[in-house]
């Protein structure tokens, strides 16, 4: 049975996850109220979903099936009826995001599936603007939501623990890969993650330890390649030889708190963050403009994932 789904937000982070269920044949309404909105995003969503059928990883006819029943909407009851998910995809503010969770409550099926997409805010807090909590979660995409397979799903404190499996199987319906966090807890994991190695990563280029050319390299032909292929606990454990973890973490302890204890620790970012990072990005981009910038991350995506393909079969 094909899924309906409606995606509540004609963003950049909307248009994605459009492009993505449309592409696996799913039967998507996009809503929002601004009508320009809703033409740009349903523009990008197909260029999202042809994109995945050039580069081979859906079938032609499923997407072609999804993109003729793609369509936009800015009235909510037909957005919303008969739909077996909401992926909430409205701008990062509490107020409107409750104020669609509570649209979507009323509206959808009594057993449809409501998710944020939000990145920071708290599903605990989104959700109690719902009747009907327990059928809420948060289901937390990387950009782009189209590419990169990763998605959290996470409680909050009224979920029903069978929603999570619920959602699971249908983002698995679309391509996605769900890791399961266990708590309402800011960043979920990825940008817990992210925001780490962000911070040091900016304190190397204020501290004048490297500029920030060097510092993205550092990541992408380093440790990057690596995280590609397995996350840090795998990959130390291979690092540990014949004693795996625990012979890692004898062998580099000190080494390795000696590091900790040198790290940035500052919680609020200092005021020259935003001049320092863009002075460098200035020379690190150059001439290229953001298209070939995004353009060039996209292939080399599609490139890592059906390496990753091949290993996996």
């Amino acid at each position: 049975m094909t899924q309906v789904v409606a995606v509540a937000g004609a963003g950049l982070t909307g248009a994605s996850w459009a492009g993505l269920f449309a592409a696996h044949g799913f039967t998507v309404r996009l809503h929002d109220q601004d009508p320009d909105a809703l033409a740009r995003a349903d523009f990008r969503a197909r260029l999202a979903a042809r994109f995945l059928v050039d580069q081979g990883f859906v079938d032609a006819s499923d997407c072609r099936r999804g993109l003729e029943a793609l369509a936009g909407h800015q009235d909510a009851e037909r957005a919303f009826d008969g739909v077996s998910l909401v992926q909430e995809c409205a701008t990062e503010d509490l107020d409107v995001k409750r104020e669609v969770f509570a649209l979507a409550d009323r509206l959808a099926p009594a057993e449809a599936l409501i998710a944020t997409s939000s990145s920071g805010l708290s599903i605990t807090a989104i959700q109690q603007a719902a009747e009907r909590p327990g059928r809420t979660l948060a289901a937390h995409p990387y950009n782009p939501p189209h590419l990169v397979p990763l998605v959290e799903l996470a409680p909050g404190q009224l979920t029903d623990p069978a929603t999570l499996e619920r959602a699971a199987a249908l983002y698995r319906q679309a391509g996605k890969k769900p890791v399961m966090v266990r708590g309402d807890v800011p960043g979920y994991i990825a940008n817990r993650l992210s925001a780490a190695l962000w911070r040091e990563a900016v304190e190397l280029v204020r501290s004048g330890v490297a500029s920030v050319a060097d510092v993205d390299r550092a990541v992408s032909d380093g440790p990057g390649l690596r995280w590609a292929v397995m996350g840090p606990h795998l990959l130390y454990h291979l690092g540990g030889g014949e004693g795996g973890i625990r012979g890692h973490v004898a062998h580099l302890a000190q080494t390795k708190e000696g590091m900790l204890r040198d790290l940035a620790t500052w919680t609020e970012f200092p005021d020259d963050t935003a001049d320092v990072l863009a002075a460098g990005l200035a020379e690190e981009i150059g001439e290229r403009s953001e298209e070939e910038l995004a353009a060039a991350r996209d292939v080399a995506l599609c490139a890592i994932l059906r390496a990753r393909a091949r290993d996996d079969r």
